[in-house]
């Protein structure tokens, strides 16, 4: 994975070498809508994370425009969506609205985004997987056009598989779905399918780290906890404005060569919405301390048959989160991709929908 930044962006969040009239600027409202491996910096250089609120700092850049009000809100989204690109609506769950995307008709899936995407994060494996599905893509709590309310509160674990839940309850018709996620994502769907297990037909992760085997690789191994020593510059107070700081080129950074010009303009748009750089890092906030995750509850096992699809070129999340899975997920099938990053669905869209298209017909 190449970073569109040196190492020292990630570790004293300076300039690039390349200047930022470089990187695309946001696009004008009236563009598509807004839509890590993440480097492993020096732990002893970061500094010491603290309690945050998430009261967005005075230093973010002038934000771009909110949703278009033109789209519409509903509370129940079931008819079939256009096959060639995505559509998109406001669905009102009982605690917040969620910007969604759909595009193909069939079986429904959802699809969950990581950190830091949103919907357009799954534009490649749609296109290939609407041929099948009915591919449903929404913002989570926090991103892009999606409400973003305040309190770190609001970012643990019970809310944000509380939103899916209701989710699957409005665009599913009554019937089970088929649930994936990647990156945060990833745990989200691990905790979605242990808590409601009873409305979905099947899981797939994708690079999604499983909760309880994250704590684990994180308290004891040091790899693993050295490459995820930049969690504490998200929990340390006013990042923001650093993050925020030429043209968001900590974010572009992360996200690597995955991305065209065009698609990074996108990307820039959804991180400048109101309020949304703040809400994103509380995901991190409100579920880590200064010893690492800090997830509650029982254990997360999963009673359905799961596919998880790893790339082993990965380097935030390490193979070592593989190792004792099938302890939690009796049914489980596991690919991993060689030379593959954390992106997958940007990296390899076409073996992805394969590999689900396949999972799927032997359900």
């Amino acid at each position: 994975m190449k970073y569109a930044c040196p190492l020292l962006l990630l570790l004293a969040l300076a300039a690039c070498d390349d200047p930022a009239s470089d990187r695309p600027e946001a696009p004008p409202e009236d563009d598509l809508d807004a839509g890590q491996d993440a480097a492993d910096p020096d732990e002893d250089t970061l500094p010491d994370a603290q309690a945050q609120d998430t009261t967005p700092s005075d230093a973010e850049p002038e934000p771009t425009p909110d949703a278009d009000p033109s789209i519409q809100t509903v509370e129940a989204w079931t008819e079939p969506c256009p096959l060639d690109a995505p559509e998109f609506r406001l669905v009102a769950l009982p605690d917040v609205t969620l910007h969604v995307a759909c595009q193909g008709s069939g079986p429904t899936i959802v699809l969950l985004h990581g950190f830091p995407e949103f919907w357009f994060g799954w534009s490649k494996l749609a296109d290939v997987l609407a041929a099948r599905f009915r591919v449903i893509m929404p913002d989570q709590r926090g991103y892009n056009l999606s409400d973003k309310p305040e309190g770190l509160e609001n970012y643990t674990v019970g809310p944000l598989t509380d939103d899916i839940s209701a989710l699957i309850d409005a665009v599913g018709g009554g019937q089970r779905v088929l649930l994936v996620g990647h990156d945060w994502g990833g745990p989200v769907a691990w905790i979605t399918a242990h808590r409601f297990a009873d409305k979905l037909t099947a899981l797939v992760i994708l690079n999604g780290p499983h909760p309880d085997i994250f704590a684990r690789e994180y308290a004891e191994n040091d790899a693993q906890r050295a490459a995820s020593s930049y969690v504490r510059l998200i929990l340390n107070e006013g990042i923001e404005a650093s993050l925020a700081a030429n043209n968001y080129g900590f974010l572009a950074g992360a996200m690597g060569d995955v991305l065209s010009e065009e698609e990074l303009a996108l990307y820039i748009e959804a991180w400048s919405q109101p309020g949304a750089l703040t809400a994103m890092l509380a995901w991190y906030r409100a579920n880590f301390n200064e010893d690492g995750p800090a997830f509650s509850g029982d254990p997360v096992t999963v009673d359905l048959p799961t596919l998880v699809l790893w790339g082993l070129g990965d380097t935030a999340l390490l193979p070592g989160n593989l190792d004792g899975l099938d302890a939690y997920v009796p049914d489980l099938t596991l690919r991993t991709y060689e030379g593959v990053g954390h992106f997958l669905a940007h990296e390899i869209p076409d073996d992805l929908a394969a590999e689900i298209n396949a999972f799927h017909d032997a359900l």
